[in-house]
């Protein structure tokens, strides 16, 4: 082991470093508006799944239940909303939840007494 620099910050020989890839995932200088989700962001290289070697092997399955999810959604007027407060996941190297509740509503509708239009200026 040696001493060396990463990211402006002097390490020393022997001592310890922790990876967070969800830091990384949050890099200014790699993602424009990184707190933001950006569905469609291109490039996207983020490490939610980890990378290379260390990457999940549940990949592939978590990306298309994903795409699934999404379609099936695309082409449904239901509206998803929040059922209560998410338990996030206590962990020192990603961001994840435990539980995220959710529901699906009926879609916003308008009834002919409760909309009136604009005021003519």
């Amino acid at each position: 082991m040696r001493e060396c620099r990463i990211g402006g910050i002097d390490i020393e020989a022997g001592q310890r470093v922790v990876a967070l890839f969800a830091a990384a995932n949050r890099d200014p200088a790699s993602f424009e508006w990184p707190d933001d989700l950006v569905l469609d962001r291109s490039p996207n290289r983020h490490l939610g799944y980890g990378w290379g070697p260390h990457s999940c092997i549940g990949t592939t399955v978590a990306q298309a239940g994903l795409r699934a999810l999404f379609a099936a959604r695309a082409g449904h007027s239901a509206r998803l909303e929040a059922a209560g407060d998410g338990v996030r996941r206590r962990t020192a190297t990603m961001r994840a939840f435990d539980s995220l509740p959710a529901v699906l509503l009926p879609p916003l509708t308008l009834s002919p007494t409760s909309w009136s239009p604009p005021c003519a200026s």
